[in-house]
């Protein structure tokens, strides 16, 4: 009789033990699928999308136009510790740099300037190369843009002058077909930002303050004589 006892109670103990197994092996199934999905649904958050023109790193200045048709931006989406959406934009071409693929014509006295240019990046605005000189002025080919410079001027919260006509370019001692000052505040009488139009183009030049006036006649000869 005792024998018999034993028997029914490993016969039991294996019943417990696969029981317990089937069980194991269906909560395993189900809380992995779910851990797959959670995976998926996290990964899902890095899909990047390719969002209209309007989409820009700085909105206030969206009204700005250019000829560039690939000027698209690209959004990430990301989450903060609150688990709320988060756009991160990023430009699809990088404003500020330099068009490797531009032929370049140096202006006597100049040589390329690969470094950064802190008014084009806050300006938003694209150039094909750069040239600067030993006076440490800067010489920054824009190529033909249709750019709104009065719009870029009040959302940076300066102003705008321009010389429209020969008569007012003539008597500035100036030359080109028109110029465009940007008067930034964080620039007042330390730097003077000019976009000279000449012939199919425009060419941004950045000096000093104190040098704007006794340079004129340095910068015609450069780009007119």
């Amino acid at each position: 009789m005792h024998t018999k006892e034993q028997k029914i109670l490993k016969f039991s103990m294996m019943l417990l033990f696969l029981a317990l197994m089937i069980v194991y092996v269906v909560w395993y199934q189900v809380k992995g699928n779910a851990f797959k999905n959670m995976n998926q649904s996290e990964n899902s958050w890095s899909d990047i999308q390719i969002i209209s023109k309007s989409w820009s790193l700085m909105p206030t200045i969206s009204s700005v136009e250019t000829t560039n048709e690939n000027e698209v931006a690209i959004t990430t989406w990301t989450k903060n510790k609150t688990w709320n959406i988060v756009p991160v934009t990023i430009s699809k071409l990088t404003t500020g740099t330099m068009n490797k693929n531009t032929s370049i014509k140096l202006l006597s006295g100049t040589s390329v300037y690969y470094g950064p240019i802190e008014v084009i990046e806050k300006l938003w605005i694209k150039y094909q190369y750069a040239l600067a000189d030993e006076k440490g002025i800067r010489y920054v080919y824009l190529g033909t843009p249709s750019y709104d410079f009065a719009s870029i001027a009040r959302a940076l919260k300066g102003s705008l002058y321009t010389l429209a006509t020969e008569q007012d370019i003539i008597q500035n001692k100036l030359f080109g077909n028109k110029v465009v000052f940007i008067n930034l505040p964080e620039y007042k009488d330390k730097q003077v930002i000019m976009f000279i139009y000449l012939n199919d183009g425009i060419w941004m030049v950045q000096m000093e303050y104190s040098l704007y006036h006794k340079s004129k006649a340095y910068l015609k000869s450069l780009f007119i004589d």
